[in-house]
């Protein structure tokens, strides 16, 4: 049975799909971007591709940020919450869905693997209190609250 050309169109598409359905990771949405750095941070995407980030590069969900010694960075969300890493830190950002008009997909997860930040809560924590989770080696923190959390029990 001869491969006619009706046939051989799904075929030829199939690499099209793929690199379509791959796009949305490759590109997350920015979720917040750094408005005060010293010294260095990287993130790592979800993707597995790190860069060094500067004032104004955008934070995307799925990343992994680290400040490394003697460096600081204040990472400011897209619903005003900001959030400033310690030296020596590593802040995974797993999810942040923010919708000004859809407050029911409120939603923000961010673990602490290392190191100490500092967060003030944004529109997002003031209307849905308990949508943000903070995971640490230490436990789960949960609510609206602005906060200092240090994993380093030296740390002043």
């Amino acid at each position: 049975m001869p491969f006619d050309q009706r046939q051989r169109l799904p075929i030829l598409l199939l690499p099209l799909v793929a690199l379509l359905l791959a796009a949305p990771a490759a590109h997350a949405q920015a979720v917040g971007s750094v408005q005060d750095l010293r010294g260095t941070l990287v993130s790592r995407g979800a993707d597995g591709v790190s860069r060094v980030l500067a004032l104004n590069s955008p934070v995307r969900e799925g990343d992994t940020l680290s400040t490394e010694r003697n460096s600081y960075a204040r990472v400011v969300f897209k619903d005003d919450a900001d959030i400033t890493l310690q030296p020596g830190s590593v802040l995974v950002v797993t999810r942040y869905a923010y919708d000004a008009d859809k407050p029911q997909q409120d939603k923000v997860e961010l673990g602490l693997a290392q190191g100490a930040m500092r967060s003030n809560i944004g529109k997002l924590a003031r209307r849905s209190t308990e949508a943000t989770v903070i995971q640490t080696p230490m436990g789960v923190l949960k609510g609206s609250a602005s906060m200092v959390v240090s994993l380093d029990p030296n740390a002043h």
